[in-house]
């Protein structure tokens, strides 16, 4: 990545978090649109979830491919500290949800009725906790996405779309996914499970596990590889449960496979086909 592109992407992340505190000064009620918020909410079809701010400590166990040029191991323990929180101003909203598997969003909800809710949005790496898809591809380079994202209820169950665009033009790349997921309340224990499935574009696979025939003859350990698209799929089940008002335990399973598009490549240090994890988190809400 060039200097003038490393300040262009740092400029429009520094734009977005400066709107994030100028837009604490109003109040006003959010749809939560990110699908596992609602489902770990249990917001009821076509109501408003309050602006909140959250925050606890996470504790990881996570089974996945690495990269050869990474230390670390494929399956490991850590712990960390989150930041969750929505916030909507005049159909503008921001949120971050360590659970959703990227980082801070921007947006603007362009139309909402009772059952369907659609979202303009930026996605950035800001405030990212580390998750499945990153054993894909390589957690050391920035992304800033724009795309729209498209919500619904239809009964008992809540689906929804996206497709995201890169916005650095480092490497053009497309996302797009479907997941659907319901959940089951028992008690003050609430149960909810999601699937799903995403697209990426070979643009952006290659960019991230290709190998160029120049780099091939510098590196000389690499041979040449050119990354195609590729379909994943993921899993999740999880439970939420209220300590109290403040404070809030959650526990989540999941697992995503990784394509042929990604363990083909050379970058890699293994063949598994599925990345899993297991959460636990304990937070306080203001």
């Amino acid at each position: 990545m060039n200097t003038t592109k490393i300040i262009k992407l740092h400029t429009l992340k520094l734009f977005l978090a400066s709107t994030v505190f100028s837009c604490a000064s109003f109040s006003s009620a959010t749809l939560a649109s990110d699908i596992g918020q609602n489902l770990r909410n249990n917001t009821e079809q076509g109501s408003d979830s309050e602006n909140y701010l959250e925050l606890g400590v996470m504790v990881r166990v996570r089974d996945t491919q690495t990269f050869k040029s990474s230390n670390g191991k494929g399956s490991y323990t850590s712990t960390g500290l989150f930041i969750n929180g929505s916030y909507s101003w005049n159909n503008v909203f921001i949120e971050n949800y360590s659970e959703s598997g990227h980082g801070l969003v921007v947006g603007y909800n362009a139309f909402t009725n009772d059952d369907w809710s659609f979202d303009l949005m930026a996605t950035t790496g800001l405030l990212k906790v580390s998750f499945e898809h990153d054993s894909l591809y390589s957690p050391d380079k920035d992304e800033l996405m724009v795309g729209g994202r498209l919500s619904g209820y239809v009964g008992n169950n809540i689906v929804q779309f996206s497709i995201n665009q890169d916005a650095t033009g480092d490497h053009n790349g497309t996302t797009a996914s479907a997941l659907i997921g319901r959940n089951w309340q028992l008690r003050n224990w609430n149960f909810h499970g999601i699937i799903g499935a995403e697209y990426v574009s070979a643009k952006l696979n290659d960019y991230y596990v290709g190998v160029s025939e120049e780099s091939s003859a510098h590196l000389d350990t690499l041979d040449a590889y050119k990354a195609g698209d590729s379909v994943s799929f993921s899993t999740e089940l999880g439970v939420t449960y209220p300590i109290s008002e403040d404070w809030v335990f959650r526990a989540t399973g999941s697992a995503i496979t990784i394509p042929d598009a990604i363990t083909d490549s050379p970058r890699r240090r293994s063949k598994k086909s599925v990345a899993t994890s297991f959460r636990t988190s304990l937070s306080f809400v203001f």
